[in-house]
Order: C-alpha cells, then structure tokens, then sequence
C-alpha cells in the first residue's frame, strides 16, 4: 500500500484512475480464487499429515503439499501486485481530486471562505501562514460548499485564533508559481493557495469533541504558563499538547543537536503513558470489560483530538484502538499485525500521509521496536533488565528510523543512543507529573505549584542530558539522498534477520571487522586532520557564506553561517569538525548568521566575532544569546586588531568604526577579515559595499590577496578599482541559484575579469576549496 502510493506519481499518470482500479479488482478475484482451501476438521491426525490407512506411503510422499505451496506463493504475489495497483488507483484518484477542486479552478479570484483552521497560524519574520479547511467559499455573488483545503499566507500580525477554531478569511486565491511549493502543497492535499487581505475568528470548533479539547488545551496551556519557568514550560508545552510556540529556542537546538528532538513534540510514546495510568484507575475500579474499553477508547480519542491529530498520534491512537478491540473480542492480535492494519487504514483515509516526514518517521521507529527491541534487550545481558530494556528499544527504534532522518536531515548524531538511554526514565516522570500539575493548577493553584515542584525534577534533568550530549565527542553519521535511504533500509532489514534469527555472528566476519576498525579509524583521522596549508572551504549554502578556514598548525575558524538552521552544522560535522577557535559573523544579516546558533550548540567555540554595532536584527540577538547561553565570549575587533589562532594570522581591515547613513550600514559594517599563513592570504570581506571599499582602498597595499571572497555575493555594490586593488588570483563568488537578486551581476564579474581574476560559484561548483602549492592557490571542487 505505502509502496504504491510512494510510486503513483512515476507511473500512475500513464494509465487512467480506473484501469488501476479495475486491474486491482480482479488481481486480488484472482488471488483469492489461487489461495488454496483447506478444510481439516473431518479430518484425523493422520490425513492431515498426509498420512491414511487407506493411503500408501508413497502416495504420502508424492502429496499435493509441494502444489498447495506453490499456488500460497502466487496467490501472495498475486495479492501484492493487486494491492500496489489499487494504492497507484487511490493514490491518483485522490490526486485528481486535489488538482481539480473547486479552490484550484477559481484562481485567480478574490474570495471569502470559511472554514476551520487545521494547523496553529505560524509566524516566520513579517508574514504568517495556516491551513484552512474550507466549508463555504463566496466570489463574484457566487457561493459553493465544499470540503478542501487552503494554504493561508498573510502578512504582518497572525490571525489570532488556534486550531480548530471557526474562521473568516477574504484574499486572493492562487496556483503557486513556485513547482517545488506547488508540490508540497499537492502532497498535503492543498489545492490552492489564498493571499489573505482580511481575516477574523467567527468562534470555536463547531463539532463539540473538538470544542471541548480546545477548552482543555487551553487551560492546561494556561496552568503550565503560570506554574513553570519559561524554559520548562515551553517543553512541557511541546511534550504534553504539541504546542511549540513557547519553546526556547536553545532547549529547541540542545535537544535536537543531542538527537533527542522527538520530546519536543507529542509522539506517539505519550499515548501509551498517558493510557498507562487510566488502565490503573480502572483496575484498582475493578471495571468490568466493557467499560474498560470504552474508558480507553474515549480517552485515546480525546487524546489524539488534543493533540491536534499529529501524524505519530494518529498512528499510535488508532493502534490503540485496534489492540483494544481485540481484547475486547478476545483475539488480540501481534503488535505487528497492528501495526500494519493502522497504516493500511490511515492511508486509505487520507494517502497525503504516505509523504508525511513525522509520520514515516512513527511508523519506522514503531517497526524497529517490534522487530527488534527484544532481540536486542535478550543480547545485552550484562545490564540489568530495565537498562537492557531501555537500551533495546532505543536501540531499535534508531535502526528503524536512521535511513528516514540520513534521507530528510543529512545527518544522525552516535550520542542520540545514549541520550534517549539516559532520557528514557524521565520522560514519563515529566509528563504525568507535569498533567497533573497543570490539573490541579486549574482547581487550586497552590496545589498545582506543588506539583509543579516535583515535576521539575526531571524535566530539568532532560534539559541538562540534551545540553550535555549536544557538544559530546562523538562522531555523526551524515548522508543523504536516495541510495543513502535504500543502503540505510538493507542495513537495517539484514540486522533484523540476523538478530531475530539467534545467530551469532561468524567469526570471519568478527575477525575482518577487527582488522577493517583501524584502517577506518585512520581514514577518518585523515579526513579531518589538519591540512597541509592554508585552506580555506567555501561551503554552498545557497545565497549566502559560510567559509571553513583551516590550517597545517590545527587552527579552525568559521566565518559566517549561511541563512539554513541546520545546513553548516550539518557540514561541519561531515567533515569531522570537532572545535571552532574562532566563529566570525561578519554581520547580522540571515544570511551570514542563521546558522550559527546551531553550531555553536553542537561543537565547542573559543571566541565569536562580530562587529558590535547598532542593529535591530533578531538573528543576531539570537546567536548572542546562544553565545551566552553556551558560555562563549563575544568580541567586537577593530580595523588594525590582528588576531593569531596558532600559526593562522587574522588581520581586521574594517570597520574602524559603525557606519550611518549609507544604503546598508549593516553591509558597510561587515568585518573585513585577511587570513594569512606566510605569504598565503585570503580575503574575507563579508557584505562590504562601496563606501566601506573606498576606505579600504585608501590603503591598498593592505588589501593584495591570493584569493578574495567576492563582496555582497556578486552584487553591483562594489568598486571596479577594489578588484584592481587586491589583485586576487582566484574569485570566490558565494551565491544561490536561482536567486531573486540576480547575484552574481553581470557588472561585478566583468570588473572581476579585467581585474584578471579566476571566476569560482558555489552555486555552479557546489563547496568551492582552496587551498595552496607553493604559493599558489589551487581550487578544487566537492561536486
């Protein structure tokens, strides 16, 4: 099923909607008319086995047994084939429906639609966004009920309402020209998007269900707000509701950075501790059968609606309910099978889940705990049982779900094992104790505070595992794209059969593995050893820098971080950095600073760089507040300041003071930085434009340079006589491609070229590395 809906858009468009569905139909007629039919119950021991008084042993021998196999075997194939083409069917079929809503085949028109918000409105710098499921659209005197969705983007201040709740909403409907947002919508079922001029709340969710949790959600927000710390509530929030808007963002990259970021939000885990307690209540009620279930039942339900429906809820709700119906009847079935027939029906209800990343991640990290926490748990003997029981589900759950976050992340840190290891007794302590507090904080506060106390406990304690095991020395394992995802899923499918099967491992292989280990560990130390000279490596952060600066005395300085969160974290650790001496942030502009909290939340820093002037970016004050949250000093060097960080010299050309008044002052305040070893040299000049580089130029023999990193990405904001004056052999142009600034501008590389500069793009050579053979410098490419 999941197979046929992940293939539906290579191969479902060259056949219609209805020959899938047809061709399924009788696909599986045909299995079940293959499936051999047994009927043994008048049937003794002996002809079961194949064995009569009226039957020879050699007729015994010669049983149809070897045919029944093989029509089980076609029949199952049969089956299979049957099943995918049925998913390509529902997949397209739901596709269509998608593509020829009505909200798609109005654009472009100004409309009023109502409906109920699917998703808390999101804020990102001035503009906001939600998804709206539309009951009621109105244009041009017309009207129309319907039943699709909408991707709301507004600007300035969010529409101030919650999921669930009844809304408003007057704009203009469109078809996004971007094919890459046009497909993300298309796989979340949204059928258009509506720019909103106008928008008001009419009221709560209409269904009473959904009504009554947006009641509780909001109380229970409210208590944990008015019971804990700012930093603790945020998390409570996260684990406990979903709720991430109060999250302190560097809880937020300690937790992901040590591989624990599936606390941050509810999972799939806080359906079970939250079940766990009502099953207790029950027992010790001594409830019969029936109201068992349904006590569990509606509780699981309500839980999942309070939640806000998150993909790994829904999952672990509706095999929630499947396992208690089971019970219930009598025929309780294997976690396995559970498991399948909630994935079976959630994406026959809604197949846009098969795309869902937090959803793929649910079902992988459940399937590996299956397959192989006892297996492992059984293999770690030397640990006493609830540690091996915590180490094998941990364990588990990472092998199942490392291809999926290798393929989407680019990234898994080693120290996630023994954080979630360390985690695992504290996360339940932290929700229950954190609800109950909540609870009774809404019926006596001081009783909620008391709760609250001991709720503190662990959640302070999660807190200091994931700041500790955020910067631990461990190695990442980095990757990406699709060969990535198919080696990572044969890994481990190989390490479930041979775990499950008993096997011990052959002593060839355990020998080879110990003689392979220092050849690995001598490559890697290769790999991210000190370079033979000075080296400088340009990483491809789209539009934007981030430049790696290393050298033959072990010196490591990072300039900039490129506009990503997570894009130079990652690289960083792919290539084995383990300390940063110095991290400059030439100015506070996303697209040079962004992405350093993230580094200096996973890897040791000495010193952060940056120009110190007035600025009201809020990037900026987040990475000071990251500097500070991890203990790292924060200096505003000078023109004439030279910094030397072992054998690599830094030179400070600018600013010698904060600019006022100019196009960009935060631009011309960017720190012009000349790394040097010997005569090697690089330039390093951030964003500076022309009234900066005039001041540069009134000492040009400061400026001469090997390699220059172009200013400003290549834009029209430079001088033609400051290429002149650095005389750089090779150019270095940091830009994204495509970009809406049409960077690198025709003017600038024409100045480059009569300057007699080598050209170098990120955005056409991916990393750009330079490094230098006496004297020279020699580029080279990671593409």
């Amino acid at each position: 099923m999941w197979a046929g809906l992940l293939v539906r858009p290579f191969v479902g468009e060259a056949v219609p909607v209805v020959v899938w569905v047809v061709a399924s139909a009788f696909g599986l007629a045909a299995a079940l008319a293959l499936a051999p039919v047994r009927d043994d119950r008048d049937r003794g021991a002996l002809e079961r086995a194949g064995l009569s008084p009226t039957q020879p042993l050699a007729d015994a021998v010669a049983s149809p047994r070897t045919d029944r196999s093989r029509s089980s075997w076609l029949a199952a194939a049969v089956a299979v084939l049957a099943t995918l083409a049925l998913a390509i069917g529902w997949g397209g079929a739901h596709t269509h429906r998608v593509e020829e809503a009505l909200v798609a085949r109005l654009a472009p028109v100004s409309v009023v639609v109502e409906g109920s918000l699917r998703v808390d409105p999101r804020a990102e710098a001035d503009r906001w966004s939600a998804v709206l499921d539309v009951a009621l659209v109105r244009w041009s005197g017309r009207a129309a009920a319907t039943h699709e969705s909408v991707w709301l983007s507004g600007r300035d201040e969010p529409l101030d309402a919650v999921r669930g709740d009844r809304v408003r909403v007057s704009g203009t409907l469109g078809v996004p020209e971007d094919a890459g947002f046009g497909e993300f919508l298309l796989r979340r079922g949204i059928a258009a998007e509506l720019r909103v001029s106008e928008a008001e709340r009419l009221g709560p969710a209409a269904f009473a269900p959904i009504r009554w949790a947006q009641t509780v959600r909001a109380m229970v927000g409210r208590s944990i707000v008015a019971s804990y710390p700012p930093r603790e509530a945020g998390l409570l929030l996260g684990l406990a509701v979903g709720d991430a808007s109060r999250l302190d963002p560097i809880v937020e990259r300690d937790f992901r950075a040590s591989g624990l970021s599936h606390l941050l939000v509810v999972s799939g885990g806080n359906v079970a501790m939250v079940l766990a307690p009502v099953f207790a209540l029950s027992a010790a009620l001594r409830l019969s059968r029936w109201p068992r279930f349904a006590l569990g039942l509606g509780m699981t339900a309500f839980f999942v609606v309070l939640t806000g429906a998150e993909p790994s809820v829904m999952r672990a709700g509706v095999m929630a309910g499947l396992a208690l119906v089971g019970v219930l009847l009598g025929r309780p079935r294997s976690s396995a099978s559970i498991l399948s027939a909630a994935v079976v029906g959630l994406l026959a209800l809604d197949p846009t889940l098969v795309w869902s990343v937090g959803f793929q991640l649910s079902v992988a990290a459940t399937a590996g705990m299956i397959a192989l926490a006892t297996p492992i748990s059984e293999r770690v003997r030397f640990v006493p049982k609830p540690v091996a029981m915590a180490l094998g589900a941990t364990l588990a759950a990472q092998i199942g779900v490392t291809p999926v976050l290798l393929f989407y992340f680019h990234e898994v840190p080693l120290s996630t094992v023994l954080a979630n290891v360390l985690a695992f007794p504290a996360v339940a302590p932290a929700l229950l104790l954190g609800l109950v507090a909540a609870g009774a904080g809404v019926l006596a506060e001081p009783a909620g505070d008391a709760v609250a106390f001991l709720a503190l406990v662990p959640m302070r304690y999660l807190i200091g595992v994931a700041d500790e095991l955020a910067r631990a020395p461990l190695p990442w394992i980095t990757g990406g794209g699709w060969l990535t995802l198919v080696l990572g899923i044969a890994v481990a499918l190989g390490l479930t059969w041979w775990l499950r099967s008993g096997r011990r491992a052959p002593r060839t292989a355990l020998v080879l593995c110990l003689a392979l280990a220092p050849l690995a560990v001598w490559t890697n130390a290769l790999s991210s050893g000190a370079p033979g000279s000075l080296t400088a490596r340009f990483l491809d952060v789209g539009q934007g820098d981030a430049i790696l600066l290393t050298s033959p005395g072990g010196a490591t300085v990072l300039v900039d971080g490129g506009p990503d969160p997570a894009i130079v974290a990652t690289a960083l650790s792919a290539l084995g950095v383990r300390r940063l001496d110095v991290v400059v942030a030439t100015h506070p502009h996303a697209d040079h600073v962004v992405g350093l909290p993230a580094v200096l939340a996973r890897i040791p820093v000495g010193v952060v760089l940056e120009p110190g002037c007035p600025s009201d970016s809020r990037d900026l004050e987040t990475l000071l507040e990251a500097a500070r949250a991890e203990g790292v000093p924060v200096r505003h060097p000078r023109g004439g300041q030279t910094i030397s960080v072992g054998d690599l010299r830094l030179d400070v050309l600018a600013p010698e003071a904060c600019w006022v008044g100019t196009e960009s002052d935060a631009n011309n305040d960017s720190l012009v930085i000349m790394a040097s070893i010997g005569e090697d040299t690089v330039l390093l000049t951030g964003d500076a434009e022309q009234p900066a580089q005039e001041l540069l130029l009134e000492r040009p023999g400061a400026m001469v340079a090997d390699v220059l990193k172009v200013p400003h990405h290549g834009g029209a904001t430079s001088l033609p006589e400051f290429f002149e004056a650095v005389r750089a052999e090779v150019c270095v142009v940091s830009s994204g491609q495509p970009n809406p600034y049409g960077h690198p501008t025709p003017e600038a590389l024409g100045w480059m070229r009569d300057a007699g500069c080598a050209i170098v793009r990120t955005d056409r050579l991916d990393d750009v590395i330079v490094g230098f053979e006496r004297g020279r410098p020699v580029v080279a490419s990671a593409a």
